[in-house]
Order: structure tokens, then C-alpha cells, then sequence
């Protein structure tokens, strides 16, 4: 029978299995959920007993993003593959590297492809660094650094323009604004898993933001996800982002965490999230790979 794919039913089948070295978190099902990551509807929705899948069809492929329980049974994930191939028969997904479903996809023909990867990478919170803000610089929740601050600051650390300068591509000044807005910020804050006591901003000394960090608790697991973390153009380098994940951190422990994972693109073409995880003490379990397949 198939589960419900609502999302308060896809957070806990994520949280049912979590480990570190498990892809998806119930914190990113949370986010990618409310809609905050930038993705458009999906075309298609699929789930069945311990897994549900997205399916974006394009004019050669389709892109499929999704979670299949460790637990499946071999039979399990057939059944599975083959309900995607039905509707996306040249397809591709992110799995890990050594994940069950890989098997599934690798003995149904799938193949590696060369694309954008990502890394698992995890720490304990028994003794956190001490990253103070830079002199002038505040950190407060974003409730009381005011909702249209928040959103400000996760569009001004995020717009599409500024991603491309960090990836090293051309900008021509016709790239859209941000589509993180106040009514999405707000669908967010409505998700169970949302906690307000992690959710941070820091303001500059003239009282804007300059950068944000926001942490899911896993009551289950004790286990806090970043996503996403960002800083202002203006005041990059600064030290800001390391500063506002420790504090999120030392929150969480005070919440009940033991632990800490995040999901940085592991490729050389955006080093930027793996030099600020590696020096808060992060260190890599594994990594994510795309497997394609064609009918």
C-alpha cells in the first residue's frame, strides 16, 4: 500500500532511518518541502511503502530527487526503480556512494555521469570552537531581527547573481532576484520540525543583516542539520558565517543534540561550503553521486 506523501509523513520516514551517512536529513525533506530551495513543483509524485520520489521531466530527461528507506529489500527497490522508469525512461538521480538503491540502479543499467556532487560531513557537539562575531556585529534570532530581515538576508546571501560569481561564471545583470520571499519564509516556519531557537541572524552595526544561519533538530536522532547557511556580498570575509553556525550549534546542544551533519558541494567549482565546514570541524563520511540511465 502506498504511504501518504504529505510532508509531515515524508520527515518522519526520513527520520525513521537517519544515520550521518543516510542522503537526505529530515531537515532538507523540510525545507525542499516548503517550497525554500528554489525548485518548481514537481511533475511528477511517486511513493510507496518506506519511499517517495520527485520526478521533473525535461525535453531529454528527468530529474529525480527522492528517499528510499536502507531497509528496503532488493524486491522492494526493483519495484520502486521500476515505478520512476515507467514514468522517466532516461532519468537520472543523486544517490551515495554505496547507498542500497545505487545497487538497484547500477544492476538496472544506470551509469555515472559527471555532475555537481555532494558530501555528507558530520561532527559531534561535545566541544564546539569559539567563533565570536566580528566587533559591531550582533547575533540574534530572526525573530528578533524582524521577518523582512530575515528574508533580506537569505536574498541578498542567495541571489542568483551572487551564486554565479562564487561558481566563477559570467554575470550580465539580467539574472532574476531571489524567489525566497515572505510568504514562503512563513510556509518554512509552519513545518513541525521548525524551531525559532535556530533559526539566526547576525545584524551589522548599522542593524542590517549581514548573514543567517538555519539548523533542524531531529528529535530522534539528536542530530542537527544546517540548511541553508549564507553571508551578505558586503560583508563576506568577515568570519560571520562560522560565527552564526556555532551558535547555532551551541543551541541545538542546549536542545538536545549530540550531533551535527550538513551537505556542502563537495566539487571543486564551489569550494566556498567546504572550507567553512572543514574549519568548524566538520569531517567527511561520504559523498553523493548521479547515476543516469536511458530506456
Amino acid at each position: 500500500m502506498a504511504e501518504p506523501v504529505d510532508l509531515d509523513t515524508r520527515i518522519a520516514l526520513v527520520a525513521r532511518t537517519w544515520t550521518p551517512t543516510q542522503q537526505l536529513h529530515p531537515g532538507n525533506v523540510a525545507w525542499h518541502g516548503s517550497g525554500c530551495d528554489g525548485a518548481p513543483p514537481a511533475d511528477v509524485t511517486l511513493a510507496g511503502d518506506g519511499w517517495f520520489a520527485e520526478l521533473w521531466q525535461e525535453k531529454d530527461s528527468t530529474q529525480i530527487w527522492g528517499h528510499f528507506s536502507p531497509d528496503l529489500s532488493s524486491a522492494e527497490r526493483d519495484i520502486a526503480f521500476d515505478r520512476i522508469r515507467a514514468h522517466a525512461p532516461r532519468g537520472s538521480i543523486s544517490v551515495v556512494t554505496g547507498a542500497p538503491m545505487a545497487d538497484t540502479l547500477r544492476a538496472a543499467g544506470a551509469q555515472e555521469v559527471d555532475r555537481p556532487f555532494f558530501l555528507l560531513q558530520h561532527r559531534d557537539l561535545g566541544r564546539l570552537p569559539s567563533r565570536a562575531p566580528a566587533a559591531g556585529y550582533t547575533i540574534v534570532t530572526a525573530e528578533e531581527a524582524g521577518e523582512a530581515a530575515r528574508v533580506d538576508a537569505h536574498r541578498r546571501a542567495w541571489a542568483p547573481a551572487r551564486i554565479k560569481e562564487l561558481l566563477g561564471l559570467p554575470v550580465t545583470g539580467d539574472e532574476p532576484l531571489s524567489g525566497f520571499t515572505l510568504d514562503r519564509y512563513r510556509t518554512m516556519k509552519a513545518v513541525s520540525i521548525y524551531r525559532p531557537e535556530l533559526d539566526l541572524v547576525v545584524l551589522a552595526p548599522d542593524g542590517g543583516p549581514a548573514a543567517f544561519a538555519l539548523g533542524w533538530l531531529d528529535d530522534r536522532s539528536r542530530s542537527v542539520l544546517f540548511e541553508p547557511v549564507g553571508t551578505s556580498p558586503g560583508h563576506a570575509r568577515r568570519g560571520l558565517a562560522q560565527a552564526v553556525c556555532v551558535a547555532v550549534l551551541s543551541r541545538a546542544r542546549e536542545l538536545g543534540a549530540v550531533q551535527a551533519v550538513v551537505g556542502p558541494r563537495g566539487d571543486d567549482a564551489y569550494p566556498a561550503p567546504r572550507r567553512l565546514y572543514g574549519a568548524l570541524g566538520f569531517v567527511t563520511l561520504a559523498r553523493t553521486r548521479t547515476l543516469a540511465w536511458r530506456a
